[in-house]
């Protein structure tokens, strides 16, 4: 993309719009987000892909009940090597932060974003000689001859995320935190049964002002503008409250703020999820010398702050076209607007 002779680049005004908010010039600021995803959308002729995602989320949420996952196998558990620990959560909702804690801990290694849950999607269909698509292709596996399957899908993975450089040895576990994932829970839960998911959570007005001022191009490009960040986040939060309810998933949502309010004590909570004893180099993440592929790697290098929490106060006025989206979604997890 190129910007118009003289005029800024998305990603330039979305930085000057950062730069105002630190300054505490809000109105500016916001202007400046606005103008970065109006030529970001005028550059790129790309919109949120809407009616997609939503047939997506209606497949999955259509497949994966409760009756359906009685009838199938699940993947055994692999005890040879490290296995994954899936942190998820929307974009700007803490995953990096949470990640960049618990790979502090020496059983614990970094995978970052891997691609393969999505690849394992992928991969279903082929793997299972089945002339249907994911997820309708899971059915095959009421068939005999395919209950091997998932076992073959999680090797899949294994062999992938050791390729990539994440199982490390002697580690126990190693993070996956590739955005979307918590598309695929029932995926996960058929070839990981076993698998911690870690769920950060963060007020909803945040995420979606934070996802609006910076340059995302994934999620079914829903950043692009910002009613349509408020519909995919209520999307993806209408469908992990489905999965929950329809699977047993080994689950456990944390709240960013609660993070930022209690480091010690959230972290505690997590690794007694996970099973493996706290180890006090974790409260150190930024001193964590691995490198987070993602906008928040600034960030994360820094200690821990608090100029985060509830900055959505700041633009109330400008976020109102997301309040009547976000505000059913936000008192579920025990937020107020």
């Amino acid at each position: 993309m190129s910007a118009e002779r003289g005029a800024l680049a998305p990603a330039e005004c979305l930085e000057r719009g950062r730069l105002l908010d630190r300054l505490g010039r809000y109105e500016e600021a916001f202007a400046a987000f606005d103008e970065g995803k109006k030529r970001l959308r005028e550059l790129s002729g790309q919109t949120y892909l809407e009616d997609f995602a939503a047939q997506s989320a209606q497949r999955l949420t259509g497949f994966f009940t409760a009756n359906r996952l009685r009838t199938l196998p699940r993947a055994s558990v692999r005890s040879d090597g490290p296995q994954p620990l899936f942190v998820v959560g929307f974009p700007r909702s803490g995953t990096t932060l949470m990640e960049q804690a618990l790979t502090a801990h020496p059983r614990i290694a970094a995978g970052d974003k891997l691609p393969l849950i999505a690849e394992l999607a992928a991969l279903t269909p082929r793997l299972f000689e089945s002339p249907l698509t994911y997820p309708e292709a899971f059915a095959e596996l009421w068939m005999g001859d395919h209950r091997e399957d998932l076992d073959n899908l999680r090797d899949h993975y294994l062999r992938k995320a050791a390729q990539l450089g994440a199982a490390a040895p002697g580690a126990a576990y190693f993070t996956d935190k590739m955005p979307l994932n918590e598309f695929h829970f029932g995926l996960i839960h058929l070839a990981f049964p076993r698998a911690p998911v870690v769920h950060m959570v963060r007020h909803p007005l945040d995420v979606v002002l934070s996802v609006y001022s910076n340059l995302l191009t994934h999620v079914f490009y829903c950043a692009y503008a910002l009613e349509s960040a408020a519909k995919h986040y209520a999307l993806v939060a209408d469908l992990v409250e489905q999965y929950r309810r329809e699977m047993d998933l080994r689950y456990l949502r944390v709240r960013y703020e609660d993070v930022v309010e209690d480091f010690e004590g959230s972290l505690r909570r997590v690794f007694d999820f996970v099973g493996e004893a706290f180890d006090p180099r974790c409260l150190a993440f930024h001193e964590n010398r691995r490198y987070a592929r993602t906008a928040s790697y600034a960030q994360v290098s820094e200690t821990l702050y608090d100029r985060s929490r509830y900055r959505f106060r700041r633009y109330l006025p400008q976020l109102e076209p997301a309040l009547a989206i976000l505000r059913p979604v936000a008192a579920r997890l025990g937020y107020e607007i």
